[in-house]
């Protein structure tokens, strides 16, 4: 319940089972579903020994039991060696800051109930972006290339927040990693800027094998990955849905199979279902269910206290 998560291992990596569950508790989970949507966990179990390759990390960061019944438990996983495509595709999303963990630090993946756009099905609008009648152009700025503390994004975001009131908990700027870029919006000169992305892109098995690390293969081969990640959207003005459109067609112009929007959480998600081809994660597979993900994010915004949330 709420990001929960168990893991049983048996005799052999088959035996094994790895459950999250981001739906109300009275969600019933089945085992073979189960195991099938996270068979990227089972691929790196070894089948001679009981040893996991990919190395899970249980944050137990909170819990009740004297008036209430409730653990809260953030599940992390550390790949060593992976497919970031079935990483992914299993409801994994690369955290966007990293983790310490066994003397250094390194980069994890989480559990959320992430959303995405299937690009097959994704149909992009007929008329061109506009704010105020000018046409809404996007550029990409790649963090080795261009100070981005300079670029004037750290103004945008400021004024995202003041303008939201939203608490400032993911400052994009603080960690950015070599699979990091961002997508500026700016209408007439390229520093009259509307907003900006935060995007993580997401390699074949191929191309991970092919060169020594991810930043050698976003400055040789940026285009050719298996999804982006919106990570992050801010903006002085309110232009989210629109940016949505711009970034999935040029996502789908580059041939990529989904782009991922993050997770979906409270009523400020909401938005991300109103696309053709929207999906999201429920802890054992990806539905097409709009009202239930709507009726779930409602229902995150009225929780105001943690008692609210109940008894697992």
């Amino acid at each position: 319940m709420y990001g929960d998560c168990e893991l049983t291992t048996g005799g052999s990596a088959s035996n094994s089972r790895i459950v999250t569950v981001h739906l109300p508790q009275e969600t019933q989970l089945k085992t073979k579903r189960a195991q099938r949507s996270f068979r990227c966990a089972n691929a790196h179990l070894s089948r001679s020994i009981t040893i996991c390759t990919m190395i899970l990390v249980w944050d137990h960061s909170h819990g009740k039991q004297e008036q209430q019944d409730l653990v809260v438990c953030r599940p992390y996983a550390i790949p060593e060696s992976y497919e970031e495509a079935e990483m992914i595709d299993s409801g994994w999303l690369a955290l966007d800051r990293p983790i310490y963990h066994e003397g250094r630090l390194q980069e994890c993946f989480y559990q959320s109930r992430s959303t995405r756009i299937q690009l097959k099905n994704y149909r992009a609008p007929k008329t061109e972006a506009t704010h105020r009648g000018e046409k809404i152009q996007m550029m990409e700025i790649i963090p080795e290339e261009h100070n981005v503390e300079m670029t004037g994004l750290r103004h945008v975001y400021n004024r995202w927040i003041k303008r939201t009131r939203f608490s400032d908990i993911f400052d994009p700027f603080v960690s950015i990693q070599d699979r990091d870029s961002f997508l500026i919006y700016y209408v007439g000169d390229v520093t009259n800027i509307l907003g900006f992305s935060k995007i993580k892109r997401y390699w074949f098995q191929e191309e991970l094998l092919n060169f020594n690390n991810r930043r050698e293969i976003r400055r040789m081969r940026p285009d050719q990955c298996y999804a982006i990640e919106r990570v992050l959207h801010a903006n002085t003005v309110p232009i989210s849905k629109i940016t949505v459109d711009m970034e999935a067609s040029w996502a789908k112009k580059k041939g990529m199979s989904e782009l991922y929007l993050g997770r979906g959480y409270e009523m400020s998600s909401i938005y991300k279902s109103k696309f053709r081809g929207f999906q999201w994660w429920t802890g054992t597979t990806w539905s097409s269910d709009k009202k239930k993900f709507v009726s779930l994010c409602e229902r995150d915004s009225s929780v105001k206290k943690i008692s609210d949330l109940g008894s697992w």
